[in-house]
């Protein structure tokens, strides 16, 4: 018989189990932040119909860049982000819904594209999001950038610290205003400045779209963006509204922000600011998040216009990554298991089975062993290898008496002691 492949596909995500603690105890703390700021969780279907996910009449494109497939008559896809799920559900409950409306979704997300590290076909992404109809204040930008900063900092002893780096489109829509370029020619230098830093010729590259104009752009980052101040109505009007923002960050206790204009983020999609967080300990990881501004989330779906501020947690991009570079230390992951229980012999498995419904119920994790004929060293190797702190050791002896036998498997100490007496001493 041949035997099949133990792998996964490519690009699909296993972890060990303390690995998997690890970033399931990450997931559960930034969710708490997320719910501690008033964000409702949804869980959204993970399968949508083709034309929900895509305006694109392409199929063989459109299967290319998505998990696609055809039931019947009903052409669907995998979700690839949290974002259309989203304008989808807000636009079907406008009027069960109270505006300014925030929820987050942690959820899996599927993509078609080259595996490669930090990209997957199947991950998880957290997106929160606040939504208003027709308007929303942007004090709210400053809100989403305050509670993802304090969500990876309720990671910090896993990840480290963060950084935050601020761009604008507003700033660059004006710009391009005040250079006269076209809107192809704005398009183009979006894409350029968007891969600045993977450019070997950045400015020759400039040069060769927009010729001497791009002295101009070349300034922006060697100056800064106040060189630009009095240039047009506009302008001035971007710069106020980041050193404004920046002001609010500052206000909220955000100290690890600065402006980068070459932040570009989603430049078709977003419409105001952006921002992207960023490891301090591991730069070369790229964005691990980001978020911004859009001016129209469910035009697809609804004739209401929808305005909101959002953000992604690339969730296993980032953990992930670090897992397996063992980045992170999993000493504290290690033994989840507290107590073993050990029944030595057929008789007594009723009353092992009784002290471990007592000892859950007392909600200390306890795992047992009901192979009651094995070798008291199997059993003592597997406590062992499940790394238990305690093992609770079950024989005739005890059964008769209505005690128990608690050994530390660290120190290799025994004591006989009644069950009560062995939950308070495991309690605390």
């Amino acid at each position: 018989m041949d035997l099949k492949p133990t792998k996964p596909l490519s690009g699909f995500i296993e972890l060990l189990p303390v690995q998997q603690r690890c970033f399931d105890e990450c997931a559960r703390r930034m969710q708490q932040i997320l719910k501690t700021a008033g964000f409702a969780r949804l869980d959204l279907p993970a399968i949508e119909r083709a034309e929900v996910l895509t305006d694109k009449d392409n199929w063989d494109e459109i299967e290319t860049q998505m998990f696609m497939f055809q039931k019947g008559d009903t052409k669907m896809g995998l979700r690839y982000d949290g974002t259309v799920g989203l304008a989808r559900y807000v636009s079907g409950h406008l009027n069960d819904l109270a505006f300014p409306f925030r929820a987050y979704q942690f959820a899996r997300n599927y993509r078609g594209e080259r595996p490669q590290k930090g990209r997957y076909r199947e991950f998880y992404q957290m997106d929160l999001d606040v939504l208003g109809i027709n308007e929303l204040s942007k004090n709210y930008d400053a809100e989403i950038v305050a509670v993802l900063a304090q969500a990876y900092e309720s990671c910090r002893e896993f990840i480290g610290g963060t950084n935050i780096r601020v761009g604008s489109r507003p700033f660059w829509n004006a710009f391009f205003e005040w250079l006269e370029l076209s809107k192809e020619k704005s398009k183009a230098v979006f894409v350029l400045i968007d891969k600045k830093d993977k450019l070997d010729d950045f400015e020759g590259a400039l040069a060769e779209e927009i010729g001497n104009k791009s002295l101009e752009i070349i300034k922006v980052f060697s100056d800064g963006y106040k060189a630009f101040l009095k240039k047009s109505v506009k302008l001035d009007s971007a710069i106020c509204e980041l050193d404004e923002f920046m002001k609010q960050l500052a206000i909220m206790g955000i100290k690890n922000a600065k402006i980068d204009l070459g932040i570009m983020r989603g430049h078709a999609y977003y419409t105001g600011l952006v921002f992207e967080f960023f490891l301090d300990d591991f730069p070369s990881l790229g964005a691990i998040g980001g978020g911004g501004r859009y001016e129209d989330l469910a035009g697809k779906f609804s004739k209401t216009k929808i305005i909101g501020v959002g953000a992604a947690v690339g969730f296993s991009r980032m953990m992930v990554a670090l897992l397996e570079d063992n980045e992170i230390k999993l000493d504290k992951f290690e033994a989840p298991v507290m107590v073993s229980v050990l029944a030595m012999g057929e008789n007594t498995v009723p009353f092992a089975m009784s002290v471990l419904s007592k000892l859950r119920a007392a909600d200390i994790v306890t795992v047992p062993y009901l192979d009651a004929e094995k070798k008291f060293k199997n059993q003592i190797e597997f406590a062992d290898k499940i790394k238990s702190k305690f093992s609770i050791i079950i024989g005739e002896d005890e059964v008769k008496s209505n005690m128990i036998t608690i050994k530390n498997m660290m120190t290799g100490k025994q004591q006989n002691l009644s069950l009560n007496d062995t939950i308070n001493m495991l309690k605390m």
